[in-house]
């Protein structure tokens, strides 16, 4: 019998900081929804060298966070880790830095997570000390929910 597979959706950020707690909010919000069979849901905040052992073994980890590329706020990204690979010119959340170094511990331990991750970066329009979402991209949400769930629902591997 085949194991089913093992997809993790992983939300980073702060939700202190305004837009910044996208990745968080979208966890909070899919966690009222009935999911599919084998989704399983990661707060990641602001911790994301601690995720390991949460995402080790994944058949597919969807990574969801701010990631400010300069398009209109609420803008989504789709990307690989290999395409967030820091440049003196490429802004880079902290989120983003750890998390490439959780991959590379990973691939040392024997696991190479780095071919079965997609990331969702939605541009923020505020980053600041207030809770909630702006409203684009709070307007973004159910987008983005969709575009999650249908990722992760991929048979790509």
């Amino acid at each position: 019998m085949d194991q089913p597979r093992k997809v993790v959706i992983l939300g980073i950020g702060n939700l202190l900081l305004k837009d910044e707690g996208i990745g968080v909010h979208l966890i909070q919000t899919l966690e009222k929804e009935t999911l599919p069979p084998g989704l399983e849901l990661v707060d990641g905040g602001t911790s994301t060298l601690n995720i390991l052992p949460l995402i080790k073994g994944a058949d597919k980890i969807i990574v969801v966070d701010a990631m400010q590329a300069g398009g209109e706020p609420g803008s989504i990204y789709r990307c690989r880790p290999s395409d967030l690979i820091p440049s003196k010119d490429t802004p880079m959340s902290l989120h983003h830095i750890d998390f490439i170094q959780a991959l590379k511990m990973a691939k040392l331990l024997g696991d190479d997570l780095e071919p079965r991750t997609i990331i969702f970066g939605v541009e923020p329009q505020e980053i600041g000390w207030e809770i909630g979402l702006s409203p684009p991209v709070q307007g973004k949400m159910p987008f983005l929910q969709k575009l999650v769930i249908e990722e992760a629902l991929k048979d790509d591997q």
